[in-house]
């Protein structure tokens, strides 16, 4: 996102200035001057007249452009506290795409069978990337509405669409054995989870980066 420029504030207070003073003295020599009796007074009245009118237009200008960098800086402020979030989803899919790993060295380090072992948090790091999941799309539907822009959950709604693929079924697994991990269908979820979780992040990870990093505003 480009920042806002002050150059850009002096130019238009400067056109104004050129414009306004330029248009009162042109009436002022062609329609006023002929027809007043001291045109010392005149022309000063009519340039004082321009100047009352320049100051508001000025003071318009400002208020203006406050708003717009109001506007920004909040817009600027929100995506900076989005990302942090999208860091904080992206640490937990880590976590999550490296418990199949964490499962063979338990079993490993026990000479244990699949049945035999714990589930590595399995079930437990799925439902934290679900939540911060939900939590980030919901935030850019909220950004959709506020700042009147669909294409800000466009992407983040693919990305969920994707994840949900490797992640419901696990879920599904484990709420239909009424809430057991039955261990050899689910190392082997593990283990999709560790091949999927990359190529889908690195498929939308740009992408999603650009987004919100478009709409802050480095001061």
């Amino acid at each position: 996102m480009k920042k806002f420029s002050e150059f850009s504030l002096y130019r238009k207070m400067f056109s104004m200035f050129l414009l306004i003073f330029s248009y009162t003295v042109l009436i002022a020599i062609f329609f006023i001057l002929p027809i007043s009796v001291d045109r010392g007074a005149t022309l000063a009245s009519c340039l004082s007249f321009g100047a009352t009118l320049y100051a508001a237009v000025v003071a318009y200008l400002l208020l203006d452009n406050w708003k717009i960098q109001h506007r920004e800086n909040l817009k600027s402020a929100y995506f900076q506290k989005t990302f942090n979030k999208y860091i904080e989803l992206k640490d937990a899919i880590y976590v999550l795409q490296n418990i199949h790993n964490s499962w063979i060295q338990d079993m490993d380090r026990y000479r244990c069978h699949i049945d035999d072992c714990e589930d590595g948090g399995l079930i437990k790091g799925v439902y934290k990337v679900k939540i911060h999941l939900k939590e980030i799309t919901n935030t850019f539907d909220y950004y959709a509405i506020i700042f009147k822009d669909k294409t800000y959950g466009q992407t983040i709604k693919e990305f969920k669409a994707e994840l949900d693929k490797v992640l419901d079924p696990i879920l599904e697994q484990y709420n239909e054995r009424q809430g057991n991990v039955h261990h050899s269908e689910h190392f082997y979820d593990a283990k999709n989870l560790k091949e999927q979780l990359p190529i889908i992040v690195n498929q939308y990870d740009e992408s999603i980066s650009d987004l919100m990093s478009q709409q802050i505003v480095l001061n």
